[in-house]
């Protein structure tokens, strides 16, 4: 009896061992596949952060390529914004920063096809162009012809001698654009002359030539 006991209290010590090990290997299989999965999760969430940094790296140089070719803009125009100042008397403040705001710094079909970067209109013969204007008191797209320069400098200078001249029915119709005593004043009058529908023209202008510190041309 006694031998009996022996045996079973062995064979209950030999199950429980192998209980124990049984145990012991599941926690280290799982502990095994816990640390796999975080590992997993790690690569895959790695890549992601790096690709959005590289992502914000792509914007940070399509942000300074932006400034760079706007600046390279108001440099091409500076030349022949002084030249008008000297012949016509306008403000080169004023012709950059609307030149800048109608061709969208020389980016628009108007401006790369017809090298009209002033958004002046022209007779029904010249190539029409989609274009939006405000009214009452919402934004419309309608064709409209607009007209046609050989150079940069031609539309400059055509814009130049509108402003100095005015219209065939109105020779004073920006008078007060030159009698402005400032850029701001300036911007102003040429918005309230009728130069454009956007309520908000005066106020791009003012900041186009602000951030380009535009008026440091003007004397």
């Amino acid at each position: 009896m006694q031998q009996q006991m022996r045996k079973l209290k062995k064979q209950w010590h030999k199950s429980w061992n192998n209980f124990l090990d049984r145990l012991v290997l599941v926690l280290k299989i799982t502990l095994s596949l816990i640390v796999l999965f975080f590992g997993i999760l790690f690569f895959i969430i790695k890549p992601a952060k790096f690709i959005g940094h590289e992502s914000s790296s792509w914007s940070d140089e399509a942000v300074t390529a932006e400034n760079q070719s706007k600046a390279e803009f108001v440099e091409t125009l500076t030349p022949h914004a002084l030249e008008a100042q000297e012949t016509y008397g306008t403000r080169p403040s004023l012709l950059i920063a609307q030149a800048a705001l109608e061709s969208n710094w020389g980016t628009s079909t108007l401006s790369t096809e017809s090298n009209n970067y002033f958004g002046i209109k022209g007779s029904e013969e010249d190539t029409k162009y989609a274009t939006k204007e405000f009214d009452n008191e919402e934004w419309t797209q309608i064709d409209a012809s607009f007209k046609h320069y050989d150079s940069l400098a031609d539309s400059i200078n055509d814009y130049a001698n509108l402003l100095k001249h005015g219209t065939s029915w109105d020779q004073d119709f920006y008078g007060d654009v030159f009698a402005a005593n400032d850029y701001k004043e300036a911007a102003v009058a040429v918005q309230e002359a009728g130069y454009a529908t956007d309520p908000t023209y005066a106020d791009k202008l003012i900041r186009i030539i602000e951030q380009y510190q535009l008026y440091e041309l003007d004397f």
